[in-house]
């Protein structure tokens, strides 16, 4: 094995871990954040019994069936009464952006990724059901080792994603209406998915939302104290940074995937952006002297 594919499965081992709950007769305590991989977030699927997610002073209980999405704090854990079953994947904000994935549907996926979102007592068996497959798939592809793939990971995480986003009410909330800013804004945020990478101007975005560049301009700021073309930067920024860390991928990949004319352009615009060059970010991102939820400047959990 070559030191590159050694260092793509020490990675896929660093942002995802996997853990089946069977029943027994006993009551159980799993920790979501430990010393084997960088946890973040952690999807928990109960499907039978009780359990209690410890998040520094606050407690949440878990009803099954029940799905919840939580962000991990260093003391974080989950208690499970006896009998109780499910599945418990820990996972990286690397893992978890990439399976949110750049297109139209990502904006939703985004909203929900960055939140925190606890269901119980869900009657929806079908999807329940579709949910533990998804899970079921991380846990043996896991498993795998040295024969592990990202590429499937972040499919099944997407459909973790997909199935919480369902069973939490969330997609029935978005589908009953917004103001009329916050339905512009998320279709702003559907368009800067779809045509980032054509470095779109501020214009092309209004004359496709039918508006205009001032009243685009006047929505962002009064509703996220960002200008468009910020909100636009920003989301070019994190993809960059993502896309940094990937194994196999030059610099002058990068810069040519995202759009930029040359990678001249791309490395002052990102060191603009980061006060770091693209090689110097991804030196510090693989030695872990700093990871990307540090060097990136922003999340997205602003946008609707």
């Amino acid at each position: 094995m070559t030191q590159a594919s050694i260092l793509y499965r020490q990675r896929i081992n660093t942002n995802a871990a996997a853990h089946r709950i069977d029943s027994t007769l006993d009551a159980r305590r799993y920790t979501l954040a430990n010393g084997r991989h960088d946890t973040a977030r952690a999807a928990i699927l109960l499907q039978a019994g009780s359990a209690v997610i410890g998040l520094g002073r606050e407690s949440i209980t878990l009803a099954a069936p029940a799905v919840a999405w939580v962000d991990v704090l260093p003391q974080s854990y989950l208690r499970v009464s006896p009998g109780s079953a499910g599945y418990l994947l820990s996972l990286s904000d690397v893992l978890v952006k990439e399976a949110v994935g750049q297109g139209a549907e990502s904006a939703p996926l985004r909203y929900l990724a960055e939140r925190r979102v606890v269901q119980n007592q869900i009657e929806d068996a079908e999807s329940l059901d579709e949910l533990a497959q998804s899970c079921r798939s991380v846990e043996r592809e896991l498993k795998r080792g040295g024969k592990a793939s990202w590429s499937f990971l972040t499919a099944h995480l997407s459909l973790v994603l997909i199935h919480c986003w369902r069973l939490s009410g969330l997609e029935d909330i978005s589908q009953q209406g917004h103001s009329t800013n916050s339905a512009l804004l998320m279709r702003f945020r559907h368009l800067a998915e779809l045509h980032l990478r054509e470095h779109w101007k501020i214009a092309d975005y209004a004359s496709a939302l039918g508006i205009s560049h001032d009243r685009l301009h006047d929505i962002c700021m009064r509703s996220l104290q960002r200008t468009p073309l910020d909100l636009l930067h920003d989301r070019l920024t994190h993809e960059a940074c993502l896309r940094l860390v990937r194994p196999g991928l030059s610099i002058e990949q990068v810069a040519a995937d995202l759009g930029f004319r040359s990678t001249t352009h791309f490395s002052r615009f990102f060191r603009l952006r980061t006060g770091l060059t693209p090689a110097r970010y991804r030196t510090a991102a693989i030695s872990q002297v700093a990871s990307t939820e540090t060097l990136a400047m922003r999340n997205y959990a602003d946008w609707p």
